[in-house]
């Protein structure tokens, strides 16, 4: 018995670590896939950016992504910020150099994360190409 709860006790604190995995390694497959790309091209793709700055000489695009979610239970009403902000840093010629990536509903999958992924470089695909 004590072996099944000690088993049963591993499996729902590694649930929730493998989910945050997941999100990592698919929004970085996401922004790498925008790396050496246009800014115009991203911005085709995503929209405008919520802000446009100029940091020490770098430039940076900003998609900021936040909503309010409130959800009810047996227990009561909870609510809480949801987020999904993503930040590009280009090049003299406007191409993408780095990237960074916060949030807590950020895509932890293909599926849930397609719309972000870059038309003209899906890393998915070349994975199943190499197959």
């Amino acid at each position: 018995m004590k072996k099944i709860l000690i088993s049963i006790l591993a499996v729902i604190m590694i649930q929730p670590m493998s989910f945050a995995i997941g999100t990592k390694s698919t929004m970085g497959k996401i922004m790498d896939s925008w790396l050496g790309e246009h800014i115009n091209t991203v911005m085709d793709s995503w929209g405008y950016p919520s802000q446009e700055k100029e940091i020490a000489g770098r430039k940076l695009y900003y998609w900021i992504n936040s909503s309010y979610v409130v959800s009810g239970g047996q227990y009561g009403v909870y609510g809480g910020e949801s987020t999904c902000n993503r930040i590009l840093e280009v090049d003299k010629n406007n191409r993408v150099i780095k990237w960074q990536w916060e949030g807590n509903s950020c895509p932890a999958t293909y599926f849930t994360g397609k719309k972000f992924v870059n038309p003209n470089n899906n890393p998915w695909k070349k994975d199943k190409s190499e197959l």
